[in-house]
């Protein structure tokens, strides 16, 4: 059954979409039209911004309580609709079943859970000496999202805003407008004031009119390092802040004394869980150059535990990458890389002749690559590991560093203490240590073409605030 997504969301309901533009919505398992999307015009667009503006004005002087039972009745109707977003989640960018039920739904409900608890985090309102300093909401925020991670980064950005008292006009992607359906519903059927979450669908155009709007007060997005430089420059015209998520290289550095039983499944989940397409994939393995042939052997051993298949099927640990573009730039950049030097070990073809009609990837694993070469430097957004040796621990921190990003990295070893020095050298926003359980209360971010800005717990919703200082108040 193909789906229409022919509506938008503002004034608290549903409204026809009415845009000229049909955008097919394409089963990445089988390369078949599934749906469309319906893009907004220019008109539907400009209610959705003065829906929000409307709905600020009352949602700015919510009480905390009215912000945290919000968040609760969203979270129990999201909740209600984990089977449904995790089925659409394979039908359109092939998430694996096994995945959508491990992270992609657990993880915005917790998001939820901790934007809850985060509004007594804050403080909202200080003494400096003869002044009171207040964090106050700071108004209507354009959040744009990505397909990888949709329903994960749409919490990321509208619990955020609910609990700062802003309110949203949300432009989620296209390819992956299930999820983003799945949650308009479940604010809908949560209650939320009219205004409060507005949704509006379209592409490269309605994503520009909302950044230059006069009535849009900040934007965050989450998405490619190119489409972010334009948003910052179109949001320099008002001048409008923006925090911006973008694109990730991450290393993964084994130092002499990491356990290996330990550290390479864990990086291989890392590097191909949603068939890499993470922001924080873990795309590069920094190894010492000596015991590179036994990490090389075992790795090829790993991957062949991640059989590709239909996402709906339970056994399938790899399902197909989301787009037919996506596709050819994976495949693209494995043969550039074994023209550059790298030596093929796993992988880089396409798989059997059953899955030939979708996107599939296999797992990939390229040994002997060096820092120059384009696999150690561009984002690859699929399945494919670099492996890449070093001679000395301070050579190994150097090309985990040698990159423009700086979004998350990790980091093992035998001894703590090592760990965390060699972690402190490594210029990004996060370093997961010895494979530390995912913290979705720090702070989540990067540096360089990564981009800045903070999202997640406390920190995403003062990331939404400004502060207002009263002299002698």
């Amino acid at each position: 059954m193909k789906h229409a997504y022919a509506n938008h969301y503002a004034e608290g309901r549903f409204l026809p979409s009415r845009g000229e533009v049909r955008m097919p919505v394409v089963d990445p398992s089988t390369g078949v039209e599934a749906g469309h999307v319906v893009s907004c015009s220019t008109e539907d667009v400009e209610r959705a911004v003065g829906s929000a503006r409307s709905g600020f004005q009352a949602w700015s002087r919510s009480t905390l309580d009215e912000r945290r039972e919000a968040l609760g009745r969203l979270h129990a109707q999201l909740s209600a609709r984990t089977d449904e977003a995790t089925r659409l989640l394979a039908q359109e960018i092939g998430c694996p079943v096994w995945l959508g039920g491990l992270m992609q739904l657990p993880m915005p409900l917790k998001g939820l859970e901790l934007a809850i608890e985060a509004i007594g985090q804050i403080d909202w309102e200080e003494r400096i000496g003869n002044g009171v300093v207040e964090r106050v909401p700071s108004g209507v925020l354009a959040a744009i999202t990505p397909w990888n991670f949709p329903l994960h980064q749409i919490v990321a950005k509208v619990a955020a805003a609910i609990a700062a008292g802003c309110t949203v006009v949300l432009k989620p992607s296209e390819v992956a407008p299930g999820a983003a359906m799945v949650f308009a519903e479940a604010a809908h059927a949560a209650g939320l004031p009219a205004g409060v979450f507005n949704l509006v669908w379209g592409g490269p155009d309605v994503g520009e009119q909302l950044v230059r709007h006069a009535g849009v007060d900040r934007i965050s997005f989450t998405g490619s390092t190119h489409v972010g430089r334009r948003i910052m420059a179109a949001a320099a015209e008002g001048p409008k802040p923006v925090t911006l998520e973008l694109g990730g290289k991450s290393a993964a550095v084994l130092l002499e004394d990491a356990d290996l039983d330990a550290a390479l499944p864990a990086v291989l989940r890392m590097s191909m869980a949603n068939s890499g397409q993470a922001c924080v994939c873990q795309s590069r393995l920094i190894a010492p150059r000596r015991l590179v042939p036994e990490i090389r052997r075992r790795l090829q051993d790993g991957l062949g535990h991640w059989p590709v298949g239909s996402p709906l099927d339970p056994a399938t640990r790899l399902g197909p990458v989301a787009t037919k573009a996506q596709f050819e730039r994976v495949q693209a950049m494995v043969r550039r890389a074994v023209a550059q030097g790298g030596d093929l070990v796993f992988g880089g073809a396409s798989p059997d002749s059953e899955a030939e009609a979708g996107f599939f990837v296999q797992p990939t694993l390229v040994d002997g690559v060096t820092p120059a070469m384009e696999l150690a430097q561009e984002e690859v957004f699929g399945p494919v590991l670099a492996l890449m040796p070093y001679d000395d621990e301070r050579q190994a921190i150097e090309m985990a560093n040698a990159t423009r990003y700086g979004l998350s990295g990790a980091v093992w070893s035998g001894d703590a203490d090592r760990a965390r020095a060699a972690a402190r050298q490594m210029k990004t926003g996060q370093v997961v240590i010895n494979g530390a359980p995912q913290n979705l209360a720090t702070p989540f971010g990067g540096w360089g073409w990564s981009g800045f800005g903070r999202e997640n717990g406390r920190f995403g919703i003062e990331d939404l605030l400004n502060y207002r200082a009263l002299h002698g108040a």
